[in-house]
């Protein structure tokens, strides 16, 4: 059973995707920034971490820094829906720092699906 974090500083939005995630099988932890988030990493093997970018305390582009030079293994998926730029410029940029994938939110629930299952097929190669 493949294992998740997610990071966004959205509480409704962290527990409802926690939810429809563990509906289809996963197992999820969350953490509401990247300072938390790194506690899990500190403790825990991920195969996906879905972080936000614009988060309080440590954003989500710090956090794939800190992932990258940890070199985890997780395949990180960054997700935005904007904050003092666009989202597209902060997914651009997660993309420029290793993230695996990214998402524009609002993103239906299939779509984060698919992403997860062709990075997890790419993982298997």
């Amino acid at each position: 059973m493949e294992k998740i974090l997610f990071v966004d500083d959205e509480q409704t939005f962290r527990l409802a995707s926690k939810k429809l995630l563990e509906s289809v099988g996963y197992i999820v932890d969350t953490a509401s920034d990247g300072i938390d988030a790194e506690k899990f990493l500190d403790q825990a093997e991920y195969d996906f971490i879905i972080t936000d970018i614009v988060m309080p305390r440590k954003e989500g582009i710090e956090l794939i820094l800190d992932i990258r030079q940890r070199n985890v293994k997780s395949k990180i998926i960054a997700i935005s829906g904007g904050g003092r730029g666009s989202a597209q410029e902060y997914l651009t940029m997660a993309k420029a720092f290793q993230a695996d994938a990214v998402l524009a939110k609002p993103y239906a629930f299939n779509e984060l699906l698919s992403t997860m299952k062709k990075l997890s097929s790419e993982k298997d190669q």
